[in-house]
């Protein structure tokens, strides 16, 4: 008796669990990431990555400083992942599907500097950044968030291949949509794979 008591409060502790990720949204919080290659930067960076339940409790959190997420890099051998592979295997369907996660920004603070040997050539970078910003951000950004989006991209000029990217942001995605996009990119390789059979 006492066992299957046991047995039924795990079940529904599980059922609980999943529930609340199911109904929750991912907050990826990325804090003073830093990149040049004009001179050598320290990384201090933070990671902050947080489930809110129905966007509105935050239930779970954590965060990674870029110590920890270089050990992770180094663990799990992520520089041995086949690029060419991962091309092979994403098709134009799953690249759909991926589109319809719909990931939400919330705040952006991005400062960049970038210019290349050719005046010419920098004039131009920098308003065709600009313009794939202005139109990428008000389809990923909510109304009531559009005063927290900062960006300001600079170019330097007479100086050889020279970037500094400055970047504070927050991205939220409902764990629904992930979960869908999933079920949905799974569902369509079974069928072309049944089509490539018949």
């Amino acid at each position: 008796m006492i066992l299957v008591l046991f047995l039924c409060i795990i079940i529904m502790i599980i059922m609980l669990l999943v529930i609340f990720i199911t109904v929750s949204t991912i907050r990826f919080r990325i804090e003073d990431f830093e990149i040049a290659n004009a001179k050598h930067i320290i990384p201090h960076y933070r990671v902050i990555i947080s489930l809110k339940l129905l966007n509105k409790i935050k239930w779970l959190s954590f965060s990674l400083n870029a110590k920890k997420m270089k050990k992770m890099y180094t663990k799990m051998h992520l520089e041995r992942i086949d690029i060419k592979k991962i091309e092979r295997d994403l098709s134009f369907e799953d690249i759909k599907e991926l589109l319809k996660i719909k990931p939400k920004m919330t705040r952006l603070n991005l400062k960049l500097k970038i210019g290349v040997d050719d005046v010419v050539i920098t004039s131009y970078i920098v308003p065709i950044i600009c313009s794939l910003l202005s139109i990428t951000l008000p389809q990923i950004t909510r109304e009531e968030n559009i005063k927290d989006i900062k960006y300001k991209i600079e170019p330097a000029y007479n100086m050889k291949n020279i970037y500094h990217l400055k970047l504070t942001t927050t991205l939220e995605i409902k764990v629904s949509n992930i979960l869908s996009s999933i079920y949905n990119i799974h569902k369509n390789r079974k069928q072309n794979k049944k089509l490539c059979i018949n």
